[in-house]
């Protein structure tokens, strides 16, 4: 009887380690597709990509596609900044309104649901300010 209750506290045992590893493996796969979803250049060569296998243009077309691309990417990532600058501006002045009606007391609590000034920048994101 001792060893069987051996084998399942193993079993329990790796059971709660493979779940860990797995959940650790997997969130770290999400943050690497995150990462090349916010990214505007692996939007470029996703699309670049597409475009090839499906309309195959010809040597003399490609780069005429790519300048082409090139321009809605710089331009598709320009109003991302913005919408983001202005999401952010909206949040801190959603803040500051919310703050205003509270108490000394429920502001103290509201502290701990406030965003910190660094949650809330194109740092979060990986991206930077358009050129």
């Amino acid at each position: 009887m001792k060893k069987q209750g051996r084998i399942v506290l193993d079993l329990v045992a790796l059971a709660l380690i493979s779940a860990l590893v797995g959940g650790l493996v997997g969130r770290r796969w999400a943050r690497t597709e995150l990462d090349a979803r916010n990214n505007p250049q692996t939007w470029n060569e996703h699309v670049l990509r597409e475009f090839d296998r499906v309309v195959k243009p010809t040597p003399e077309q490609q780069p005429k596609v790519q300048a082409h691309l090139d321009r809605a990417v710089r331009e598709l990532q320009t109003i991302r900044d913005d919408t983001i600058a202005r999401s952010t501006n909206v949040i801190w002045r959603l803040v500051s309104a919310v703050e205003g009606e509270l108490t000394p007391e429920q502001r103290q609590a509201f502290q701990a649901l406030k965003p910190k000034p660094g949650d809330l920048d194109l740092d979060v994101l990986n991206t930077s300010p358009p050129k």
